[in-house]
C-alpha cells in the first residue's frame, strides 16, 4: 500500500471523502486530456523526474558532498551463502532500471542513462577476529556511507559485506537519494530476500517485474504538467497559499556563513502507548489523523519558541501516485510547504482543525513539483538557506526495522543516520509500540543542548494537549511549573543589594565625596580643570539661584547647556535644590524640545547666555566658572525615593515618553558599577555621551561619587575619531564607554592608559573583543534600558566570538528573567522577553499611568522591597549554557539603531503630520553597506500647492529632520502603494531596499559582461534591458536555470565554475568576475606548462623524469 493510500485509509470517512473529491476536482480542472502511465522505450536516455532534477541540483550545489546519501544496514543472522547474496543484490539492481542508470548533463539539465550490462561489485571485509569490532564496524560504515557519488560517472549504488562471525554478517547498502526513498527500502527488502532464496536454491534469481520503470514515471509526470492551464492553476494556488510567507526558523546558536556545513546529528525520545492512544482519541474526535494532530502540536511548539503566528514548515511525502508504481524503486519524495496561522486564542482542537485545512490545501495541490512551487512563489533566495522552509516535520508511519527470514537467514534492514542534515532541523515521528520522536539537526547551527531542549519541549506540548484538547494555545507551557520557577530563581539573582547605596541621595553622596578629597580634580575639559571643592561650590551657587527663582522640592528643571563643566555643575545644583533635572539638547528641533518641556511641566531652565528655547520659561544662567568664595550649603530636602531625573525616550504613540528615575536607583547603580569596574580615585573616565542619553548618568555620577576624574569630550572630538583619540591619549583616559561603531575608527594601541572599555546599547561584532583586549585591558558588554537605570547586566568579554557577545548576568541587587507572553519562565535556549527587577527599576512613565501599569508589573519572584516591581523590557533574549544572557532583538516594533531606541510609531506619526502623506511605515532595512538603516516608506497625495513642492523623498526627510532628533530621521522612500500580505498587513519583505530607489539598472561595462548578457542570460530570462548588478533570482531566474547558466558558461567561455560560487553572487558582474578569475588561473597554468616544456628541451631523460615527478606533488615546481 502506498504512503498516500495509507494516509487516506487512516482518515475518518467524512474527511476522506472531502479530500478525494477535492483531489479529483484539482486533477481534472483545466485538463483537456488524461495522461496514461505506461511502459515505453525511451531510447538511450530519458529526462530525469522532477524529484531527480532537484536532487541533482542539490548535489551540484554541494560540490562533492554526500548530503543525500542513504545508508542501510542489512543484518544477516544465519548460515549465509555469500555467492547467493551477491547474485541477489545484482538481481535487484538489474530489475530496476533506475539502479543501473547514471545521470548525465545535457544542455544544463539531467537525463537518465542506463548502463548496459552493469554489474555491482560487492566489497567484503572480515572483522571476525577484531578486538574492537564495534569501533571498526562503525568506522567502516561511516566511510562507506559518507563517500560521495559521481552521478554522471556510474549508477549511484554501492554494497559492502562485513563478516562479524561465522553466522553473523552486515551488508552495507548505500545509495543516492536520487534513486531511492523510504518506500524503496520496503521493496528492496522483499526483493532481496526473494532473490536470495532463489539463488541459494540454485536458481537464477529474478526480481518481480513491475508494470513500469521509473523512467516511465518521469515521462508520465512531465506529460501531466504539459497542460499550461493546469500548471498555471497550480502555480496560482501556491502563490495564494504562500504569499508573504517567511520560513519559520529556530534561532541558531551559531551564525550562518558560507563555511556552514551540512553535518547532522540525531536524537530521539519515545512516548508510551497510552499517550499515543490519547492523541488518537483527539484525532478521531477532530475528524482527522494522528499526523495532523501531531503537526498541530508542533505548530503550537514553534509558535511559543519562535514568537511567530505565521508558522511555515515543510513535510516530505513519498506517496507513489499510481498503483502501477507500488513495486518501483526510485525517488518519489515530494517536499510540500505547510503554512498555518497559529493564534494564541485558538483552542488546540481549533488549531487541529485549522492545521487539517492546511494539510488538505497543500496535498491537493502537491502535483506541482517543489522547484516549480519555488519558481511560482519567488521567495528571496539565500544560498545559505533552503527555499520556503528551514524546518521539516514528517511522519514515517509505522517505524522500525524491516525484518524477514529467507533460507535459514534472518534479514533485518534499518536505515542508518548518514551524518548529514538536509534542513536546519528535521522532526520525524513514527509509531513503534508508542510514539517515536526523532530530531535531526545541523550541528554547524545548533548546540546539542538546544536540540534536546526543543525535543523535550515538544513532548511537553504533546502531553498537555493530549490531556486537554480544549486548552488555548496561549496557555500551553514549554516547561513544567516547578522546574520553571526553580530555574528562574537559580539564574535570576545577581547578588545582594547594597543597602547603603539604596538609602542615600546623589547630592548627599557627592557632598561626602567633595569633603573627602576637595583638592582632587573632578572635571577636566580641554585645558580647564575643576577640583571637587570648586565643583561643590559651583553646584551650591546654582542651587541657591534656583531656589531664589522659585524652584521647590520635587520640581522639574530643564538643563539645556552645551558640553562642559557648567552642565555637570547644573546637574548637581538641580539635585541640591531638591528638584530633578530634565536634560534638553540645545541643538534639538524646536518641536521636539517644545513637546518634552510641555510634557514634563517644566517652568525653570538652566541655560547659558546663548539660550534660545521655543517656549517661555524662567531662565536661570548656570554661569561660566565656579565661585571663588565658599557658598553656604542648602539643607538637603530630597529623600532616596525622590526623583533624580526624567529622561525622554522615543514613544510608540508618536510622542516621546519620560522615564522617572529616583535618587536611590542612581546611587545604587553608581556604587555597584564602580565596584564592578574598579573605578576609584586614580581613574579618568571619559564623558562622551550627551546628557539626553542615559550612559551620561554612568559617566558623570559613577565617576564623581567614586572620586574619579571626569574627562569631557568636546563636540568636535565626539564628531571626529582622530581628535577623540588624541584627547583620550593626552588626558590618559582609563575608562570609557563608547559606541561599538566608533571602536574600529580608533587605534587602541595608542591608548595605553585605557584599562577598561565598555559598550552597551547595541549589538556589535565579536571580533572587536579580541582587538580591544590587548594586554590587561578589560572589555565589558553592558545591557540596560533607560527604565532600569543604565545597566542591569554585565559581561566581561574575552577571546573571540562567532556572533554578538552575550550581555552577561544580572548586577548585584537585580534579577533578570526570561519569560513568555504570560510571564512564565521558559527553558534555557528559548528566545523570550527579558524582564528585570531590582533597585534600578524606574518609578514609571511620567503622566502615563496606563503604560506604566502595562510595563511595570508585580514580581512573583520578589525577594525584597527593591525587587517587588518587574519591568518588561520588550527585548528578546535567551539563556545560554553557562548562565549568561544573549540579546536577540525586540519583541515589539521598537528598533535599536546605533545605540538609540526608536519607536517606528513616532517616526510614522511625524510623517503622517505632513499634509501630503497618506500612509507611512518605518522599519529597519539593510543600507548600501549592508548595515541596518531606518527607512520610512510613504504614499503621498500629489495635489498642488505646498504638497506638490515637498512631497518627494528629499522634502519629506527635511520635514522629519525639523521635528525629530537626528538619530530618528529616516531615509524616505516614496511609493505608489504599500505592498500588503493577504492578511492586510504591510508586507515588509516586499518593500524595496532604500538603495534600490536611487539606483537604476547598470549596463554591461566590458566585453565579458556584454557576452554573458547577450549569449547566456538574455536568451534564458528574455531580458529587455540587462542589469549587471541585478540579482539573478530576483529577476526571474530559478535554481534549475542556474545550472543552465553554469553549463552555458562552459560552452561560451570554455571554463568550469562551481554552482555554489554563482549562488554566492548571482549577478552578471559576479559571474563575470568568476570568468575573469578562471581565465587568469588558466593563463597562469598555461605559462607554467610552457616554462616546463622549455626546461625539458635541454634536459636528459633522467632530469626530465625527475622534473615531471616533482610536478605530481602539491607544490612541486612552484
Amino acid at each position: 500500500m502506498s504512503d498516500l493510500a495509507e494516509r487516506l485509509g487512516r482518515l475518518p470517512q467524512g474527511q476522506r471523502s472531502r479530500l478525494l473529491g477535492r483531489m479529483r476536482n484539482q486533477m481534472t480542472a483545466g485538463v483537456g486530456h488524461r495522461v496514461e502511465l505506461k511502459r515505453a522505450d525511451h531510447g538511450p536516455r530519458s529526462r530525469a523526474s522532477f524529484q531527480q532534477e532537484q536532487m541533482w541540483f542539490v548535489d551540484r550545489l554541494g560540490a562533492g558532498k554526500a548530503r543525500n546519501n542513504i545508508a542501510l544496514a542489512v543484518r544477516l543472522d544465519g548460515p549465509l551463502d555469500r555467492a547467493a547474496l551477491h547474485e541477489a543484490v545484482n538481481a535487484v539492481v538489474a530489475g530496476h532500471q533506475v539502479l543501473h542508470s547514471r545521470l548525465v548533463e545535457v544542455d544544463g539539465v539531467p537525463w537518465q542513462e542506463p548502463v548496459p550490462a552493469f554489474v555491482l561489485g560487492v566489497r567484503t571485509s572480515d572483522l571476525a577476529a577484531s578486538d574492537d569490532q564495534d569501533r571498526e564496524l562503525a568506522e567502516l560504515t561511516a566511510s562507506c556511507a559518507s563517500a560521495p557519488f559521481d552521478l554522471a560517472a556510474a549508477p549511484p549504488v554501492r554494497a559492502h559485506l562485513v563478516r562479524l562471525a561465522e553466522e553473523r554478517h552486515v551488508l552495507l547498502w548505500v545509495v543516492h537519494h536520487v534513486v531511492w526513498d523510504p518506500g524503496s527500502t520496503r521493496i528492496f527488502t522483499e526483493e532481496l530476500t526473494s532473490c536470495y532464496a532463489q539463488a541459494a536454491r540454485g536458481r537464477r534469481p529474478e526480481a518481480a517485474a513491475a508494470p513500469v520503470e521509473y523512467a516511465d514515471f518521469a515521462a508520465w509526470q512531465r506529460a501531466k504538467l504539459d497542460n499550461a492551464e493546469h500548471r498555471s492553476a497550480l502555480a496560482d494556488k501556491w502563490r495564494q497559499l504562500l504569499a508573504g510567507a517567511e520560513a519559520t526558523e529556530v534561532m541558531p546558536d551559531h551564525p550562518r556563513s558560507p563555511e556552514t556545513r551540512g553535518d547532522g546529528r540525531g536524537l530521539s525520545l519515545r512516548l508510551d502507548q497510552d499517550l499515543l492512544d490519547r492523541l488518537k482519541a483527539v484525532a478521531e474526535s477532530s475528524d482527522t489523523t494522528v499526523f495532523t494532530t501531531l503537526l498541530a502540536a508542533f505548530n503550537a511548539l514553534l509558535r511559543h519558541w519562535t514568537h511567530t503566528e505565521d508558522v511555515v514548515v515543510g513535510t516530505a511525502s513519498a506517496s507513489r501516485p499510481h498503483p502501477d508504481l507500488e513495486r518501483v524503486i526510485g525517488c518519489f519524495v515530494q517536499m510540500i510547504t505547510l503554512r498555518t496561522e497559529v493564534g494564541d486564542g485558538l483552542t488546540f482542537r481549533e488549531l487541529v482543525s485549522r492545521t487539517a485545512g492546511t494539510v488538505m490545501d497543500a496535498f491537493t495541490n502537491s502535483e506541482l513539483p517543489f522547484e516549480q512551487v519555488v519558481d511560482a512563489v519567488r521567495p528571496v533566495r539565500d544560498p545559505l538557506r533552503h527555499p520556503l522552509f528551514q524546518i521539516e516535520f514528517t511522519s514515517l508511519g509505522h517505524w522500525g526495522a524491516h525484518s524477514t527470514r529467507s533460507v535459514d537467514v534472518d534479514f533485518a534492514v534499518e536505515q542508518l543516520h548518514d551524518g548529514a542534515a538536509k534542513f536546519d532541523m528535521s522532526f520525524l515521528v513514527g509509531e513503534n509500540d508508542g510514539l517515536e520522536l526523532s530530531l535531526e539537526y545541523n550541528t554547524s547551527l545548533y548546540r546539542h543542548g538546544t536540540a534536546s531542549a526543543l525535543l523535550t519541549a515538544f513532548r511537553r506540548v504533546i502531553e498537555q494537549v493530549a490531556a486537554d484538547p480544549d486548552l488555548p494555545v496561549g496557555e500551553i507551557s514549554l516547561v513544567e511549573e516547578p522546574a520553571a520557577s526553580r530555574h528562574a530563581r537559580e539564574l535570576s539573582r545577581g547578588g545582594p543589594v547594597d543597602e547603603a547605596a539604596w538609602t542615600t541621595t546623589l547630592d548627599r553622596a557627592f557632598r561626602e565625596r567633595a569633603t573627602i578629597q576637595p583638592d582632587a580634580v573632578a572635571v577636566r575639559h580641554g585645558a580647564t580643570t575643576l577640583d571637587y571643592a570648586a565643583l561643590d561650590r559651583w553646584s551650591e551657587a546654582i542651587a541657591h539661584r534656583l531656589r531664589d527663582r522659585g524652584v521647590r522640592h520635587g520640581d522639574p528643571v530643564a538643563v539645556c547647556l552645551g558640553r562642559g563643566p557648567a552642565a555637570v555643575a547644573a546637574l548637581l545644583g538641580t539635585l541640591k535644590a531638591g528638584a530633578h533635572y530634565i536634560p534638553v539638547d540645545p541643538a534639538a528641533p524646536a518641536e521636539r524640545t517644545r513637546t518634552v518641556l510641555a510634557d514634563a511641566g517644566v517652568r525653570h531652565a538652566l541655560v547659558d547666555d546663548a539660550a534660545d528655547l521655543p517656549v517661555p520659561l524662567e531662565l536661570v544662567t548656570a554661569g561660566t566658572t565656579a565661585p571663588v568664595r565658599e557658598v553656604p550649603s542648602l539643607a538637603p530636602t530630597s529623600s532616596p525615593a525622590d526623583l533624580a531625573y526624567v529622561l525622554y525616550t522615543s514613544g510608540s504613540s508618536g510622542t516621546p515618553k519620560g522615564v522617572m528615575i529616583e535618587h536611590r536607583s542612581v546611587a545604587h547603580f553608581s556604587r555597584t558599577i564602580a565596584r564592578a569596574y574598579e573605578i576609584g580615585t586614580g581613574d579618568r573616565v571619559l564623558h562622551f555621551a550627551p546628557l539626553t542619553f542615559d550612559v551620561s548618568v554612568f559617566e558623570v555620577f559613577t565617576t564623581l561619587l567614586a572620586g574619579g576624574e571626569l574627562v569631557i569630550a568636546t563636540d568636535d572630538e565626539r564628531r571626529d575619531p582622530a581628535l577623540l583619540e588624541v584627547r583620550m591619549r593626552d588626558d590618559a583616559v582609563t575608562v570609557a564607554e563608547l559606541p561599538p561603531a566608533l571602536l574600529p575608527l580608533l587605534d587602541q594601541s595608542r591608548l595605553p592608559a585605557l584599562r577598561l572599555v565598555s559598550v552597551g546599547g547595541e549589538a556589535f561584532p565579536g571580533k572587536l573583543v579580541a582587538e580591544w583586549t590587548a594586554g590587561e585591558r578589560r572589555f565589558v558588554n553592558g545591557y540596560g534600558p533607560t527604565e532600569a537605570t543604565v545597566a542591569v547586566t554585565l559581561m566581561d568579554c574575552t577571546g573571540s566570538y562567532d556572533r554578538n557577545p552575550p550581555i552577561g548576568r544580572p548586577m548585584p541587587g537585580h534579577q533578570a528573567f526570561v519569560l513568555d507572553e504570560r510571564l512564565r519562565p521558559v527553558p534555557p535556549g528559548v528566545p523570550a522577553e527579558l524582564c528585570v527587577a531590582g533597585p534600578g527599576v524606574a518609578r514609571g512613565y511620567l503622566g502615563r499611568p496606563e503604560l506604566t501599569a502595562e510595563r511595570f508589573v508585580t514580581n512573583p519572584w520578589a525577594d525584597g522591597p527593591e525587587t517587588e516591581r518587574l519591568y518588561r523590557t520588550g527585548d528578546l533574549v535567551r539563556w545560554l549554557p553557562g548562565g549568561n544572557l544573549e540579546f536577540l532583538g525586540r519583541t515589539d516594533r521598537q528598533l535599536k539603531l546605533r545605540g538609540h531606541r526608536i519607536e517606528p510609531g513616532e517616526v510614522e506619526a511625524v510623517l503622517l503630520g505632513h499634509p501630503s502623506v497618506q500612509q507611512a511605515v518605518a522599519v529597519a532595512r539593510p543600507g548600501a553597506g549592508g548595515e541596518p538603516v531606518l527607512a520610512a516608506y510613504v504614499t503621498v497625495e500629489q495635489a498642488g500647492g505646498y504638497a506638490s513642492e515637498v512631497a518627494d523623498a528629499e522634502g519629506l526627510r527635511a520635514y522629519a529632520a525639523s521635528r525629530l532628533p537626528g538619530y530618528m530621521v529616516p531615509v524616505v522612500v516614496v511609493l505608489d502603494d504599500l505592498p500588503l500580505t493577504p492578511h492586510g498587513k504591510v508586507d515588509v519583505a516586499a518593500l524595496p531596499l532604500p538603495v534600490d530607489q536611487a539606483a537604476g539598472g547598470t549596463a554591461p561595462r566590458d566585453a565579458v559582461e556584454e557576452q554573458i548578457c547577450r549569449d547566456i542570460l538574455t536568451p534564458l530570462l528574455e531580458w529587455t534591458s540587462p542589469d549587471v548588478e541585478g540579482d539573478f533570482f530576483a529577476l526571474g531566474g530559478s535554481s534549475l536555470q542556474a545550472t543552465i547558466v553554469v553549463s552555458r558558461v562552459r560552452a561560451v567561455f570554455g571554463i568550469d565554475i562551481a554552482l555554489a560560487d554563482f549562488f554566492s553572487r548571482p549577478t552578471v558582474a559576479g559571474l563575470a568576475d568568476l570568468v575573469r578569475t578562471a581565465r587568469a588561473e588558466a593563463a597562469g597554468e598555461q605559462d607554467r606548462l610552457l616554462a616546463v616544456f622549455d626546461q625539458i628541451e635541454n634536459m636528459s631523460d633522467e632530469e626530465a623524469a625527475a622534473l615531471l615527478d616533482s610536478l605530481q606533488t602539491p607544490d612541486g615546481g612552484r
